[in-house]
């Protein structure tokens, strides 16, 4: 559980920094935060087709630039980091829902080029059964299962809403429709989260601003990859605060078998609350630290370490200010060991300097850390 108070991350006074955004992702290994793409109205091109690396050790962003394809539809898309690939699927470009993308990229980020998969996809539509690739659309969300199959689900076009869950092998390099019984309401802007056996869909909404549309938490259902089926999950309500208030564009997390959301709005009120649920016994706590300001359209992840970071987001729901963050929220979501505890003590010690490799070796700190540092 959450060991501290949310702090917000300031970069190195030398470091580049993105433009403030809604609607990228984020992901993140034990080094680094990488932010694709984004959008903002007080953006001259409207979309970001960015891709950023910022270093957790010494506080810096960097601009990646990068070879091969590069998706055109970034606002809203999926993401997921998988040994040192940044898979990226779908998503939207301006005006939203006229110019969707239905493409599966990775970015091999060693090399930083990208790879555009979609050349194998079958052109069938959704109703002729197997051997078919998923709509064109945006608010998905997207899992990687142990058997390296990638699940997508939900998501919108701009005028229509669906439950439809596809699976893309990433050994076979194919994708077929998985149809079954009781799936979730139809929704976009949810989040999804990944265990060893299942996939749990969190929250979510359509586009009205009426909060009948956005989808209650006392209850929640997942996907049993070994069963191919959805299951109910009846939820217990924190004693004290009751049921986290039904939300979309909140950000989420899973570490440890527990979930965590944070954020998010109900179309009338943006939240900046911060809850777990067990997925164990499915009972909701509200935590007691909550993020520094009210956002939604936001980004989290969370370091194999246990430490979520928050990026981005919208502030305000008046359309004529309709500003933008990028800020960097970081929570440990567990007791963080005595060797993380050091090292942060040590790259506190970085701020604002130029780090000399060798001179680092010299103070005798473990490799696994100084890989951090690359």
């Amino acid at each position: 559980m959450a060991s501290c108070d949310v702090k917000t991350v300031v970069p190195c006074h030398s470091s580049q920094i993105p433009d403030p955004r809604s609607g990228h992702r984020c992901a993140a290994d034990d080094g680094n935060i990488y932010v694709f793409g984004g959008y903002s109205p007080h953006f001259a091109d409207n979309l970001f087709r960015e891709l950023w690396r910022f270093n957790i050790a010494t506080k810096t962003w960097h601009f990646l630039e990068t070879t091969g394809p590069f998706p055109n539809e970034v606002a809203s898309s999926c993401v997921v980091l998988h040994r040192g690939n940044l898979i990226v699927f779908g998503g939207s470009g301006v005006p939203f829902g006229l110019c969707n993308s239905k493409k599966l990229h990775i970015c091999f980020l060693k090399k930083r080029h990208w790879f555009d998969l979609s050349e194998r996809y079958s052109e069938k539509a959704e109703s002729d059964g197997e051997d078919i690739s998923p709509i064109a659309g945006y608010g998905q969300s997207m899992v990687l299962s142990s058997d390296k199959d990638l699940y997508v689900f939900g998501g919108t076009t701009g005028l229509e809403f669906n439950s439809y869950l596809y699976r893309y092998s990433l050994l076979k390099h194919t994708w077929d429709y998985v149809r079954c019984e009781n799936p979730p309401i139809p929704r976009y802007r949810h989040e999804s989260v990944c265990d060893h056996e299942r996939f749990y869909v969190i929250g979510g909404g359509m586009t009205s601003r009426d909060p009948v549309e956005f989808f209650q938490l006392d209850k929640i259902q997942s996907f049993c990859f070994g069963s191919k089926r959805w299951n109910d999950h009846v939820c217990y309500p924190c004693k004290t605060h009751g049921f986290p208030k039904r939300r979309r564009c909140h950000g989420c997390v899973i570490f440890n078998s527990i979930v965590y959301i944070c954020g998010g709005y109900d179309g009338v009120n943006i939240f900046d609350d911060i809850w777990s649920l067990n997925l164990s016994t499915f009972q909701w706590k509200k935590l007691p630290q909550v993020l520094p300001y009210p956002v939604y359209f936001h980004s989290a992840t969370v370091t194999p370490s246990g430490c979520m970071y928050v990026f981005g987001g919208v502030k305000t729901l008046n359309s004529n200010d309709d500003t933008r963050s990028n800020d960097i929220f970081k929570l440990w979501l567990t007791l963080p060991s005595l060797a993380e505890r050091s090292w942060e003590a040590v790259t506190d010690c970085f701020r604002n300097k130029i780090i000399i490799i060798p001179d680092v070796i010299d103070l005798g700190i473990p490799q696994h850390f100084l890989e951090r540092l690359k």
